[in-house]
């Protein structure tokens, strides 16, 4: 089995690494990796393709590190201010949101953003935010869209008016509706399950509002997953995007600082029972080797006998430093391609990689380009993905 060898990462993205290790004692190597040559601008590069600015900033503020010129830090501070400043602006979104819902009888978890913040890093503005995301019942799901539309948003995902019989069938396949508030720049997601494919993350809103916990940021208290639902969650999370950024692996990293071993013990076992134990391995694998996080050993062990968690692993080192380069993956020709191939296997059983062919296969993009009959959308939807990778093809040789 091959290895996660970090000597293929640049300097500048082995630093990124270094200065979003947390807590701050796992970044005591920042300064000799800062002596070492760097291209400080592809340094800013990897930072803000990783979203992971304001723990950047933080660590190099605590390590006093002189080495980054002034022009460099006074960027990262930059965009750590602005970072709070649209965590202050989400913080109280959210609380108006929620509070819209609940007078409606809607219950409604809070999920990641700020949130999660507080839990992994004591701190509300260390993780770089970029949406409100709240789950809530699916049969509330309309008259939620109805307040949340009547509340100044718009509806930007999906981009088409949804009679009855296309919204049935868009909340059979996908799990999540997106809107943004143009005048504070927000954007919000509404979620009822976490996941496209329904067998991937089974737990649903009723099941996760049972075990939930409370979290009071200001005046507001905010329910949320409890610690091992989210740790889970996380792990899935990551694992469907194959760790292409940084903040995901910091979001873990940070958990298992703070998580007792006795309940990583209990996340452990609630993986295998719902057949998530290669996204979780995944997750403590690279946890562990990027960032240094704590994992007991006999959970570390298992995870690193799991052959099929250390080809995930090793795929999202890959992603990570796709094409060895701090430029978007997802703006390359075949990432998105590469990560549809990767959902195959972040789950055993012929069951789910049916239901994951069949939720790649039907997409509700295709509803905008052209109206057809529903039962046309899902026959035709090679045909549609064919000719969307023939144009990104010519529109990527017209630009080079």
């Amino acid at each position: 089995m091959s290895e996660l060898k970090l000597t293929e990462f640049s300097a500048e993205l082995m630093l990124a690494i270094a200065c979003s290790r947390w807590p701050f004692g796992k970044s005591a190597n920042i300064r000799t990796l800062a002596r070492s040559p760097i291209d400080w601008n592809r340094f800013l590069a990897w930072v803000r393709r990783n979203h992971i600015a304001p723990l950047v900033y933080h660590n190099f503020r605590q390590t006093r590190c002189s080495l980054a010129p002034q022009a460099v830090v006074a960027q990262l501070q930059a965009e750590a201010a602005r970072n709070t400043r649209r965590v202050l602006i989400q913080i109280n979104e959210a609380a108006r949101l929620t509070r819209l819902l609940a007078d409606a009888g809607i219950e409604s978890l809070i999920i990641k953003g700020p949130v999660l913040s507080l839990l992994a890093f004591g701190d509300l503005s260390l993780r770089q935010s970029h949406d409100i995301d709240l789950m809530l019942d699916p049969a509330r799901v309309v008259e939620a869209d109805r307040l949340i539309t009547q509340a100044g948003y718009r509806r930007v995902m999906p981009k088409v008016e949804l009679t009855q019989p296309l919204f049935d069938m868009y909340r059979r396949w996908r799990g999540q509706l997106a809107y943004y508030l143009d005048s504070f720049d927000v954007i919000l997601e509404i979620h009822w399950r976490l996941t496209s494919n329904s067998l991937l993350f089974p737990l649903d809103a009723a099941t996760l509002r049972s075990d939930a916990q409370q979290v009071r940021i200001a005046s507001t208290t905010f329910t949320t997953f409890s610690d091992e639902a989210l740790f889970l969650y996380l792990c899935v999370h990551g694992s469907v995007h194959s760790w292409f950024r940084l903040k995901w692996v910091a979001d873990i990293a940070a958990l298992l600082c703070r998580l007792r071993p006795e309940l990583i013990g209990r996340i452990a076992s609630n993986a295998q029972t719902l057949g998530l134990h290669r996204p979780f391995h995944t997750a403590l694998i690279l946890a562990h080797k990027l960032m240094i996080a704590p994992v007991p050993n006999d959970i570390l062990t298992e995870a690193r006998e799991d052959r099929s968690a250390m080809k995930l692993a090793i795929a999202g080192h890959r992603a990570l430093n796709w094409h060895r380069s701090p430029g978007e993956p997802s703006e390359t020709l075949w990432f998105n391609t590469w990560l549809s191939w990767h959902a195959f296997r972040l789950k055993p059983g012929l069951g789910y990689r049916w239901r994951e062919l069949q939720t790649q296969m039907w997409s509700p993009e295709d509803w905008a380009r052209v109206r057809l009959p529903i039962f046309l959308y899902l026959p035709l939807r090679p045909l549609s993905w064919l000719v969307r990778k023939i144009y990104r093809l010519i529109s990527h040789r017209g630009v080079s």
